[in-house]
């Protein structure tokens, strides 16, 4: 449980400050992408985007963080790809969700709210939440590379200690 709120922590601070130093520099504070005659709500409340990923990269990371210490570097960056590849995955139907709540809150409001909030909402996820990842650079490279860095960090950091006699 240490592991997971080490990750947790850790990362939503890096990614909020990321993301936070990215919105001052970036033309028009376009950190995010995201498609056109949709609104963006991840600029209105972008922590509450953030945090979805990582929540869900701290269970992998805490999971994985013993071996990917000890794996050779090039394991390391192939594990690096799956736990964002899966945290991604993970993450959109839940980004969907939220989009859709939010959307909701701005009014848009269907009569079968709960059919949409909970089963059309995170297929949407996963159809744009690739996307709106993907166009995210150089958010989601820094992101990586943070990931990389950070999941090492832990495992060293929560290595067991080995009793010698």
């Amino acid at each position: 449980m240490k592991k997971f709120f080490f990750y947790f922590i850790t990362s939503s601070i890096l990614a909020v400050a990321v993301f936070y130093m990215l919105w001052f520099i970036l033309p028009m504070n376009c950190v995010f992408g995201f498609p056109m005659r949709m609104a963006a709500y991840h600029y209105d409340h972008p922590i509450a985007y953030i945090l979805i990923p990582c929540f869900f990269y701290s269970v992998l990371a805490s999971l994985v963080a013993d071996y990917f210490r000890q794996a050779k570097i090039l394991i390391r960056i192939l594990l690096t790809m799956l736990i964002v590849l899966l945290t991604v995955l993970l993450s959109c139907p839940f980004g969907g969700m939220l989009w859709n709540f939010h959307d909701m809150q701005a009014g848009y409001f269907p009569n079968n709210w709960m059919t949409v909030l909970f089963v059309k909402a995170p297929v949407m996820g996963l159809q744009w939440g690739f996307l709106i990842i993907a166009s995210a650079v150089p958010y989601n490279l820094i992101g990586t590379v943070i990931c990389y860095f950070l999941t090492l960090k832990g495992g060293k950091l929560f290595q067991k200690d080995i009793v010698s006699n």
